[in-house]
């Protein structure tokens, strides 16, 4: 992966200048981790490379790889960063190995060999050494504890890729699983290939392998055969181990399974393997990144994994058959369930979906592309803050956090033309955007290097009051038909607009008549409709569904610029994009602001024995999900807080709520009743298994509220700044209750210190800044 990512960024000789310290420690896995007089001399070595080179050019910005947390790693880190930090400002750490940052910040999962004073000792030093970086680079969603730890400034997550090992998939290789699959399904003596693809080290998970498989046939029907293959080598420190429990297996069950050893594979015969296996076992217990489990996920291969960080952080968050690390009777469990399930329709919409999911997050192509993005925006933000303007129109501020320019550079302010005409809160889906417009709005009029023009209708959302010039249409868009026709044709009632102006559209559509609206900005906030479409098809009609993905494919091809409000939303965008053949764009996350900002944070607000949900008859909102199990925990006898429902049931859940003496149904709220509501209320609970941002849960903080959301979401990513407190699964009713326990044992000061530091990251004075570094990049004039 280091090595393509040198090869990404030096394709790109304007925008970057690298120079590079090939700093190879080690020939083969064996040496990895080992120390020796030869590795020391190779330290020296490079860092006098990295001296010359950095006595040589101006403002670099240093990419380092953190290694394990293994002494010989340790010293060569110590060594190397208590030298090059001192010369080199500015450190990008891109975490391939992951647990050293979060073990030199006390975390338990690692120790270090020794005397335990001796790894308090260490922990010190390397906190010391990692301490806030610059920005750090985390492989996948579930690898950013060390970037959390280190207190890095910026926080990215790159996925890492690889070229697709079968692009003509379709055409070879499904119809190969899909014959396998049936053909084992409709046999009586079931036989299963089973594929182990990794070096064979205890970390790995090669003696978990073996004790899953004894386990598995422990429990499994007495028919079943398993043909086994360990591909990748087995560590020297364990083969003796292995063989021994390999030969134990064989003389236990003669004939019903086969263990066969294959040393490390590639090219064709690696990707034959893949084809010829039924299902891949992954047992590892550590990784930051599940590469070969994307390989299986690539062939459409059922997989059966425990739950390292990398894994579950490549595979979706409700996958059946992810187990706890280290437990290999779950894992065995999860191995019998998934060969049960081999040949039906079901399995075959897994294997899809899994092969579905690599095209849209794991291609090489996703990785080079967020690298570039990533570091066109780390060197502007670098040059910004040297006060030295060379903005590259590519970067896309997609991390946490930009920071605001010291000083504003002298550029005449843009004109904006913001359509609002489209926003009708509380007769369209458009109520949180129109919040948010309202607040980002304020907050670019406010920040003085843009001029507002909005054009609205007499019924629709209006402008704030510091916005002094609308266009107001002399209709209302209420009516369905009428607002359709007045988004797609009103740059034909636009006068004496200037070519110097920029389109700026909120809610995230251009009009058909978008060559009248050169050039153009849009803030799209998810892709939720597609969501809808693909998982609940009769929600809306299909037409409905076709026109909306229509527009939004018209808006992704003609827009200049695409904004979006979180990192979530902006891989939903490059899905879409992937999904429909469009090139992909640049988009630059902005994140939102939330229009409580102006209130005073609370310090002790009184609480009431009540949580709250906002309830909707969209389904993705899962209200009726939350219903039901309410239902069957007061059933069970459970205590529960009162469940006040604010909004729309869905009405097969009504009958349950008249049923449930601990469920208040309550309409809509006027905002100061809903204030109230969030104030009084000990928490509120979003289960939303899909959100663009999830500005409820700002609002709850801001108002001295936890929140109880769904892992995975957009909801985690916003909260996960200050929290990770309140997260659990749609599959687990334990899980909500588990976190609603969590959250209602959180201190009013607790409570206050997570609101006030989500206001910092999330203050519309920011959001704005970003939304007008992004406006400059976008070309004006006739």
């Amino acid at each position: 992966m280091v090595s393509l990512a040198l090869r990404t960024l030096n394709k790109r000789p304007d925008a970057f200048e690298i120079h590079h310290v090939n700093a190879r420690f080690s020939n083969t896995l064996e040496d990895i981790g080992d120390s020796s007089l030869e590795k020391l001399g190779l330290s020296i070595k490079y860092l006098y490379q990295a001296i010359r080179i950095r006595m040589r050019i101006n403002r670099p910005i240093l990419y380092y790889i953190p290694g394990p947390v293994k002494w010989s790693s340790l010293l060569r880190d110590w060594a190397l960063l208590t030298v090059l930090r001192s010369i080199y400002p500015k450190v990008v750490f891109h975490w391939h190995a992951i647990g050293h940052g979060e073990w030199a910040h006390g975390s338990d999962r690692l120790t270090l060999d020794g005397p335990r004073w001796v790894d308090r000792f260490a922990r010190k030093i390397s906190a010391r050494v990692l301490e806030a970086p610059y920005a750090s680079i985390a492989v996948s969603e579930n690898s950013q504890k060390d970037s959390r730890a280190v207190g890095s400034r910026q926080a990215l997550v790159i996925n890492n890729g690889i070229e697709d090992p079968c692009p003509d998939f379709d055409r070879t290789v499904a119809p190969v699983k899909r014959d396998q699959s049936r053909a084992i399904h409709e046999t009586e003596h079931k036989v299963f290939r089973i594929l182990f693809l990794s070096h064979g080290t205890l970390e790995k998970g090669i003696i978990d392998a073996l004790d899953c498989m004894e386990a598995a046939l422990e429990a499994c029907p007495p028919d079943w055969c398993f043909e086994t293959t360990f591909v990748g080598g087995i560590s020297e420190l364990i083969v003796t181990r292995f063989d021994s429990i390999a030969d134990k297996l064989v003389s236990k069950w003669p004939g019903r399974i086969k263990i066969t050893k294959r040393a490390y594979l590639s090219g064709d015969e690696k990707h034959r393997c893949f084809v010829d296996h039924d299902v891949f076992l992954a047992p590892s217990r550590w990784e930051s990144f599940g590469l070969t489990v994307i390989e299986a996920m690539a062939h459409g291969m059922p997989i059966v994994a425990a739950a390292s960080d990398g894994v579950q952080g490549v595979l979706p968050n409700d996958y059946p058959y992810l187990s706890p690390v280290a437990e290999p009777a779950a894992l065995a469990t999860n191995l019998i369930a998934c060969c049960s399930n081999l040949g039906t329709e079901n399995s075959l919409k897994q294997g899809r979906a899994l092969r579905e999911r690599y095209l849209s997050l794991f291609q090489i192509k996703d990785f080079a592309n967020q690298l570039t993005r990533s570091f066109l925006e780390l060197g502007a933000r670098s040059a910004a803050e040297a006060g030295i303007n060379n903005t590259h129109p590519d970067s896309g501020f997609h991390s946490s956090d930009a920071q605001r320019d010291s000083t504003r550079n002298t550029d005449p302010p843009l004109t904006l033309q913001v359509y609002l005409a489209d926003q009708n809160p509380g007769h369209d889906r458009s109520y949180g955007i129109s919040r948010m417009s309202q607040v980002v709005l304020d907050a670019l009029q406010r920040d003085g290097r843009v001029i507002i023009e909005t054009i609205t209708s007499r019924t629709s959302q209006q402008a704030p009051a510091s916005v002094k010039t609308s266009h107001v249409l002399p209709w209302g868009t209420r009516r369905k038909l009428v607002r359709l026709l007045t988004d797609h044709f009103h740059p034909l009632f636009e006068s004496n607009r200037s070519h110097e102006s920029i389109h700026y559209f909120p809610k995230g559509y251009l009009p058909l008549l978008s060559g009248h609206c050169k050039p153009s900005v849009v803030t799209i906030h998810d892709t939720i409709i597609q969501y809808d479409e693909d998982f609940y098809p009769k929600w809306r009609r299909p037409w409905e569904y076709g026109y909306w993905a229509m527009m939004l494919r018209h808006t992704l091809r003609n827009s200049d610029r695409i904004l979006t409000v979180s990192e979530s939303s902006r891989r939903q965008i490059q899905a879409f994009m992937d999904r429909h053949e469009i090139p992909r764009k640049p988009v630059t996350v902005t994140y939102e602001p939330c229009l409580y900002e102006h209130i005073p944070q609370p310090e002790q607000p009184e609480k009431d024995e009540f949580v709250i949900h906002l309830a909707s008859v969209e389904p993705h909102k899962r209200t009726a999900h939350l219903i039901r199990w309410w239902h069957e925990e007061e059933a069970k006898g459970r205590p529960l807080p009162l469940l006040h429902l604010i909004g729309t049931v869905p009405p097969e859940a009504i009958p349950l709520v008249a049923k449930t003496s601990s469920i208040t149904k309550r309409p809509f709220l006027e905002d100061s009743e809903l204030q109230l509501s969030y104030q009084s209320a000990r928490a509120l609970i979003l289960p939303s298994e899909i959100e663009g941002f999830g500005l409820p849960a700002l609002e709850a903080y801001y108002l001295g509220t936890p929140v109880c959301f769904v892992e995975g979401t957009s909801v985690e990513e916003i909260l996960s700044v200050v929290t990770r407190k309140g997260a659990f699964t749609l599959d687990s009713k334990e899980s909500l209750l588990t976190a609603m326990d969590e959250v209602m044992a959180m201190s009013s000061e607790e409570i206050r210190q997570c609101g006030l530091a989500l206001r910092e990251t999330y203050a519309a004075e920011k959001v704005a800044d970003r939304m007008v570094k992004a406006f400059r990049c976008v070309p004006t004039g006739t």
